[in-house]
C-alpha cells in the first residue's frame, strides 16, 4: 500500500486499551494483527479474505511494529471494504496490537491470527469447535517445510521463556497431539471465548506475550489450553524479531511458582517423553534463539509383539512440502506405504525434500527409507537407511548405492545387473497397488462410453503411446497437464483427474494406456500405473517391459507398433466380467503395499537383529 509523502504521520502507540471486550452471544470475531512493513504490502489481506469466506462476523485489523522506536512515525492505518481496522496509529508491540483490537469484538468467539499465519476456510470452524472442551484452542503451526513450528508452548522453568512443543518434529507427530492439554499458546493462531480474553502484556517479545494472554486467558475461564491440529496452518515469516527484554522478564515473573507438566502427558500420546530442553539449533544468533524441549523416546515404544520391535520410520520423497507437492506420484506411493507400515504396527513419518534432515527431531527416527526418484538424498546419520529406487535409475550412482544399509529396486532387471557391476546387493522389489481405493466395481455414469483412456502429463514431449494412439485413429480420452494444442479437437478432457477418482475412470474404459520412460521400460521399471489398473480389472495396453506380460495375468498387454494397437484395442477385452473383477482383486493382492511393507520390514528387523 504506496503513501504519499504529504500525507500526515502517526507517532507509535505504546498504550495497552484497556476497554472490555463486548462478548456476544454467537459468532466469530477474527483479529488479524500484522506487522506494520507487511500491512503496507498488503499481506493481511489474504487473511482478512479467508476468515471472510469462514463465515466471520467481524474482521478487526491491528497493525504493529515491534521494531519501533519512541520517535518513530507512520501514515495512518484505514480500513479495507471487508475488514475494519482497531485504530489508526500503530502499536510498538504485538500485545498493544490486541489490545486495541478488544473493544472493537462483539462476538461469543475470538479468533486470533496473525498475517504471517496461514489458516485455510476450515480451520476457522476445527479451531473454534474445540472451545467445547478447552477455554482456549491452540492451533498447530507449521513452517513452510511442513515440520512443526509449535504445537503449544512449553513452562520449562517459571522465570524462563516458554518453549516450542515439537518445533522441527514432523507433521504426523503433532497430530497424535490433537486435543491434547497444553500450557499455553506460542504463535498468534488460537481461539478464545471473547468473554474470557485477557489483557496482553507489554512486550516486544511476541513469543511471551502470546504465552501470557492465551495462559491469563484460560486462567479466567478456569479451563485448559488444548492443542488443535488444523492440517496446513503455516508460518511465512519469523515470528521473533526482537531480544528478550525486560517487560518479557516482568511477564515471566508472573509464573515464578508455576509448574507445568501437560508436555509430559501429551507427548505420551505419541510414545515420546521431554527430553532436556536446549537452544533451538537452527543457526540463528544466540540472542534470536528460541528455546525447545527436545523430545526422546518413551518407555512403551518397544512393547508391540506382533512383528518384533515397533520401529519409527521416515520415508523421504523428492516431492514438495504442502500443496506443491500434492499431485507428485511420490506423494501418493508415501502414503499408501505408509499407511502399509501402520498396519503392521510401525510408526511412520513422511519427509518431503525439504526436511529429510531434521535436527531437532531425526534422533527419533530408526529408519530412514530413501524413495529414489528424481533427488539423490542425504542419508541419515544414525537409523538404519534404506533406498527403494522406483524411478529414473539412470540418475543413481555405484556411490550412491554404497551409502545405504539395504537396497531395493523396482526394475529386477537393473537390479540384477547393477548387483553384478558394483558387488552391492539390490533385491528387486515392484511398484505396488493399494487394493482399498483400486478394485474391481461398476462403471461410473461420468466415464460413460469411455472407449480409450490415459492419464498422465506430457513430460514436455508428445509420449509414444499418446502419439500411437491418434496415429491409430483411437476413439481416445487423455488427462493429463501440457497436452493443449497438441491434440485433435476433443481428445483432451482435463489437466487433473483427483487421485480417489482414477478407480472409477480405470474400471470404466474400455481400454487404459500407459506407458514408460525410456530407462524405466529397459529396465524393467513396472509403471505404478499398471498395477492401479489392472486392480480394478481393467485392461491396459502399454510398450514392452520385461516380464510385464506374464506379470498382471492377462490384465496388460505390450504392443509394438501402431498397427498393433489398433488391433488390440479393436480385440479388447476377451474375459467374461466376472473373470475380469477375479483378476483385479488377484492383482490387488498380490501387489498390494502391504505385501511390499512386509518385504521392508523383515529385511530391516534382520538387518537390525530385532
Amino acid at each position: 500500500m504506496p503513501t504519499h509523502p504529504d500525507e500526515p504521520r502517526l507517532p507509535v502507540d505504546t498504550s495497552l486499551v484497556t476497554g472490555p471486550a463486548r462478548a456476544g452471544d454467537h459468532g466469530v470475531d477474527v483479529v488479524v494483527t500484522v506487522a506494520e512493513p507487511a500491512f503496507r504490502d498488503g499481506a493481511h489481506l489474504p487473511a482478512v479474505r479467508a476468515a471472510r469466506d469462514a463465515g466471520a462476523t467481524t474482521v478487526v485489523v491491528s497493525v504493529y511494529d515491534v521494531h519501533a522506536g519512541p520517535t518513530s512515525v507512520y501514515p495512518p492505518v484505514v480500513a479495507g471494504a471487508d475488514h475494519v481496522v482497531a485504530r489508526a496509529t500503530v502499536a510498538a508491540t504485538w500485545g498493544g496490537a490486541v489490545a486495541a483490537a478488544r473493544p472493537l469484538l462483539g462476538s461469543a468467539v475470538v479468533v486470533v491470527q496473525d498475517a504471517s499465519v496461514t489458516m485455510p476456510v476450515g480451520g476457522y470452524t476445527t479451531l473454534t469447535a474445540a472451545l467445547d472442551r478447552a477455554a482456549v484452542a491452540v492451533g498447530v503451526v507449521r513452517t513452510g517445510d511442513d515440520l512443526v513450528a509449535s504445537a503449544g508452548a512449553v513452562l520449562v522453568r517459571g522465570t524462563a521463556p516458554v518453549a516450542s512443543l515439537l518445533r522441527g518434529h514432523p507433521a504426523e507427530d503433532a497430530d497424535l497431539l490433537d486435543g491434547a492439554e497444553v500450557f499455553a499458546a506460542d504463535e498468534p493462531c488460537f481461539a478464545v471465548r471473547t468473554r474470557d480474553l485477557a489483557l496482553p502484556v507489554r512486550t516486544v517479545d511476541t513469543r511471551t506475550a502470546i504465552a501470557r494472554l492465551t495462559r491469563d486467558s484460560a486462567d479466567a475461564a478456569d479451563g485448559p489450553c488444548v492443542a488443535v491440529a488444523l492440517g496446513r496452518v503455516y508460518r511465512t515469516s519469523v515470528l521473533r524479531e526482537r531480544r528478550y527484554d525486560t517487560d518479557a522478564a516482568a511477564a515471566l515473573v508472573h509464573w515464578r511458582t508455576r509448574t507445568d507438566d501437560t508436555a509430559a502427558v501429551a507427548l505420551a500420546r505419541a510414545g515420546l517423553v521431554p527430553g532436556v530442553p536446549t537452544a533451538d539449533p537452527a543457526g540463528a544468533p544466540v540472542a534470536l534463539r528460541e528455546p525447545v524441549v527436545r523430545a526422546e523416546r518413551g518407555p512403551e515404544r518397544l512393547a508391540l509383539r506382533d512383528r518384533g520391535a515397533r520401529l519409527r520410520w521416515s520415508i523421504r520423497i523428492a516431492a514438495h512440502p504442502g500443496p506443491g507437492g500434492d499431485d507428485w506420484g511420490d506423494t501418493f506411493f508415501a502414503r499408501d506405504l505408509a499407511t502399509a507400515l501402520r498396519s503392521l504396527g510401525q510408526e511412520v513419518v513422511v519427509d518431503h525434500r525439504e526436511s529429510h534432515v531434521r535436527p531437532s527431531s531425526e534422533h527419533l527416527d530408526d529408519v530412514a527409507l530413501t524413495l529414489r526418484g528424481l533427488d539423490d538424498t542425504p542419508v541419515h546419520p544414525a537409523a538404519t537407511n534404506v533406498l527403494w529406487v522406483i524411478s529414473h535409475p539412470d540418475l543413481v550412482s555405484a556411490d550412491e548405492l554404497a551409502r545405504y544399509d539395504l537396497r531395493f529396486a523396482a526394475g529386477p532387471v537393473w537390479a540384477a545387473r547393477v548387483s553384478v557391476e558394483t558387488g552391492l546387493e539390490v533385491a528387486p522389489l515392484l511398484q505396488a497397488t493399494d487394493p482399498a481405493r483400486f478394485h474391481p466395481g461398476s462403471a461410473a455414469p461420468e466415464y460413460a462410453d469411455l472407449d480409450t483412456a490415459f492419464v498422465g502429463k506430457t513430460r514436455e514431449v508428445f509420449r509414444p503411446v499418446v502419439r500411437d494412439a491418434v496415429a491409430a485413429g483411437l476413439d481416445l480420452a487423455v488427462w493429463g497437464e501440457g497436452w493443449e494444442g497438441l491434440l485433435p479437437d476433443g481428445v483432451h478432457r482435463g489437466v487433473f483427474v483427483a487421485n480417489d477418482a482414477l478407480p472409477s475412470l480405470y474400471r470404466s474404459a474400455r481400454v487404459v494406456l500407459n506407458d514408460h520412460w525410456d530407462d524405466m521400460a529397459r529396465d524393467g521399471f513396472v509403471s505404478n500405473r499398471l498395477f492401479d489398473a489392472a486392480a480394478t480389472g481393467a485392461l491396459v495396453l502399454t510398450d514392452p517391459v520385461p516380464g510385464v506380460d506374464e506379470l498382471f495375468h492377462g490384465a496388460v498387454r505390450s504392443y509394438r507398433g501402431v498397427d498393433e494397437l489398433r488391433e488390440l484395442v479393436r480385440q479388447g477385452e476377451t474375459a467374461s466380467a466376472a473373470d475380469r473383477a477375479a483378476r483385479g482383486a488377484r492383482v490387488g493382492s498380490e501387489h498390494a503395499f502391504v505385501r511390499r511393507a512386509e518385504v521392508l520390514l523383515d529385511a530391516v528387523r534382520r538387518h537390525r537383529g530385532v
